[in-house]
């Protein structure tokens, strides 16, 4: 066949089912072409194109076009189409081998079986009854042979963490041109500008009656870097006002509460229309808010400025689903990484090796901002190729001025301060360190007061909600907590009462308290009954440091004794860095990563997953005794149900009291627990495990 009876067949077909295959091609190849060129990409860029033009000639096969025009099944048409592609690529090799790679796994990411049905079956592109090529040899050639020796040995000429940066590179324009022209979308809605993202901020904080502070002025498109601000002083514009010459804005925290709060405040600065979002309860948020259609959009940041969990980066660089699209936003984007202290030593090893991938592969720009970054972590972010932002000389009069939190120590357990907490009037906090500790205070409490709360980890999604609006419009009473109250939430308390934790903890609850510096707080401090969550040797530590914190005269004070806390946990970081995770386990191959997402938010800590209580167990199990008879609609309803009724569980308190229903698992992904809940205490362990 010659590429002119190529070109009269694709128009002839149809590609989509309103489309001639040559439209949808040719349409995606120029979406392509202005993707390349926001992202500098001209050496590569004729076979970029060549394959995103040819990605989808498997559908020329008379088995496709019947199914796109009366329904019924059709062999996969990437495979089809695998070794006629091959034939009309122009391009030298590796560049040709990695084309067809991605143009094979452009619906479905690499692994080792990939397509060995249609294999098995000998599967043959037809064309009005002829055979036109018989693709089998061809992939199999590219899974078993191509795939080993570049990936894992590499190429005289390419490293395998090349060969892979090139696979993503062209895996992730193929994908995203082909969806952004079935959705009839405009590649301008994914890039922008470092005017726009100033522009957006200056104007925001006008609107706000705010003018640009001093440190905010100097670094206007000074970043990447690193910088520290103390709390409420306006990291998150700081950040986007040094957004560099880049194309997009990715901007990470760490958790799902702190990216909804965020995304609301770009939102107001840039327009709902360019922003998106994400994180593992987008389902749920995006059908909130009615928007489900939005869903691939969100996941894999379609539009100008996005902001999402860490862990969402990250699952790029660990090959997990979908990975080049995920890669591909961060080409010549500017990533800023919020509440960098936060991260346990193995999180932190992955963003500090993401970082440097993402700087030498992608031409990531990174800025990396916290209230109480350690100056061993500075110092590391320098090694790494990261500039100060702002000299700590400018910002250090706005630490040595604050003294928000007085801090005492109480050498007793908090249980026995119930009659000090009880007798104290006002916006009450009360942190520990378990869930079991916090319901066992909060019921002791109950006993003296009607105004206690109670929140933590173990309620159902749906309570969640409720219960974070409580916890952010609470005008007087008192709030039992966990840890859940620690990171980048904007809540004002009058005084504290927690249990001794590792110092950084501390300190980042110490800002849920008097955080706007207009009174007096104070936090008394206790020490605990176990060292649980943490490790024994981070709380031994802390305590040793108690007395420092208590003589502090400012939140500069707060920063020394920080350092020294890191100072004695530092080789667990280091320990954690050497072990090059990211590179061992992903940044040398393009195979699939299965339990990437599960690793990465549990590695060194409490492994948990969901679970649905026993009081909603019957019904999750009726749903799906029902599934087959259900309306879309049911099952969009049934889907959210099981959302809001589930709890993240221990996996060790999950595997004492575990139900498995096969059925369940393999629709809505979830087990059961024979334990109760209850809306006002969360999950109820009638063992009184401590967890």
């Amino acid at each position: 066949m010659k590429f002119h009876e190529l070109v009269t067949l694709m128009k002839e077909r149809l590609g989509k089912s309103d489309k001639t295959l040559y439209d949808h091609s040719e349409r995606a190849r120029k979406i392509a072409e202005k993707l390349l060129d926001r992202i500098n990409c001209e050496e590569l860029k004729d076979c970029i194109l060549q394959h995103v033009f040819l990605h989808d000639i498997g559908k020329i096969d008379g088995r496709f076009q019947k199914k796109l025009k009366k329904g019924g099944r059709a062999p996969p048409h990437a495979y089809l189409g695998i070794e006629l592609a091959s034939r009309f690529l122009d391009c030298e090799s590796p560049y040709k081998e990695i084309a067809l790679l991605s143009i094979l796994t452009h619906h479905t990411d690499f692994h080792v079986t990939l397509y060995q049905e249609p294999i098995d079956r000998d599967e043959k592109l037809i064309v009005n009854g002829k055979i036109i090529s018989k693709p089998a040899e061809t992939v199999l050639w590219l899974r078993d042979e191509v795939f080993p020796d570049f990936f894992e040995l590499g190429t005289s000429e390419y490293s395998p963490e090349e060969l892979r940066n090139l696979y993503s590179l062209f895996n992730g324009v193929l994908r995203l041109a082909d969806w952004l022209e079935s959705a009839s979308l405009s590649p301008e809605m994914y890039h922008t500008n470092k005017e726009f993202i100033h522009e957006g901020v200056l104007e925001y904080l006008r609107k706000k009656g705010f003018k640009p502070r001093d440190y905010q002025l100097l670094v206007i498109g000074k970043g990447p870097g690193y910088f520290l601000l103390p709390t409420g002083d306006g990291k998150t514009e700081t950040s986007l006002l040094a957004t560099p010459e880049s194309v997009k804005v990715i901007y990470t925290l760490p958790t799902i509460t702190t990216v909804e709060g965020i995304r609301r405040r770009l939102e107001d600065m840039f327009g709902k229309e360019n922003v998106s979002f994400g994180h593992s309860m987008l389902f749920y948020s995006l059908y909130r808010e009615g928007r489900l259609d939005e869903r691939l959009i969100n996941r894999y940041a379609m539009k100008r400025i996005h902001v999402s969990t860490i862990d969402q980066v990250l699952l790029a660089f660990l090959n997990y689903f979908r990975f080049p699209l995920r890669e591909f936003s961060l080409r010549r984007a500017h990533l800023i990484i919020d509440e960098i202290h936060s991260y346990s030593p193995f999180t932190m090893s992955l963003i500090l090796e993401g970082i440097n991938f993402a700087m030498e592969f992608l031409g990531t720009k990174v800025t990396v901002m916290s209230a109480t970054m350690p100056s061993l972590l500075q110092e590391r972010l320098r090694e790494i190729g990261l500039k100060e932002l702002i000299p700590f000389e400018k910002v250090r009069e706005r630490y040595a001025s604050r003294k928000r939190v007085t801090v005492k120590f109480h050498d007793h357990g908090i249980m026995d301060a119930i009659n000090e907490i009880v007798n104290t009037k006002g916006k009450v906090l009360v942190v520990v360190n378990t869930v079991t500790k916090a319901r066992e205070l909060y019921e002791t409490l109950r006993g003296y007061r009607d105004d206690v709360y109670l929140f933590h980890s173990r309620f159902t999604v749906k309570d969640k909600q409720e219960k974070m609006r409580l916890v952010e419009e609470l005008k007087s009473g008192i709030l039992v907590a966990t840890q859940v109250v620690e990171v980048s939430l904007d809540i004002d308390y009058d005084v504290m009462f927690t249990e001794v934790s590792p110092i950084d903890s501390l300190i980042q609850r110490f800002g849920r308290v008097n955080r706007r510096g207009l009174k007096k707080g104070t936090a008394h401090l206790y020490t605990p009954e176990r060292c649980l969550p943490y490790i024994k040797r981070a709380i031994s530590t802390s305590l040793t440091l108690i007395s420092d914190l208590e003589n502090a005269k400012n939140e500069l004070e707060f920063l020394t004794v920080n350092d020294r806390y890191y100072e004695e946990m530092w080789d667990k970081y280091e320990k954690a860095f050497k072990e090059e995770w990211l590179h061992k386990h992903g940044l040398k191959t393009i195979h699939r990563f299965k339990i990437g997402e599960e690793w990465l938010s549990t590695r060194d800590t409490f492994i948990s997953l969901p679970a649905i209580p026993r009081n909603f167990w019957d019904k999750v199990v009726e749903f799906t005794e029902n599934w087959g008879k259900m309306s879309d609609k049911e099952k969009l309803e049934a889907t959210v149900y099981v959302i809001e009724h589930t709890v993240n569980v221990p996996i060790w308190i999950l595997e004492k009291a575990k139900i498995i229903d096969e059925k369940v698992y393999s629709i809505f992904g979830v087990f059961g627990i024979d334990m109760n809940y209850s809306p006002e205490v969360g999950l109820i362990d009638e063992r009184e495990v401590i967890f």
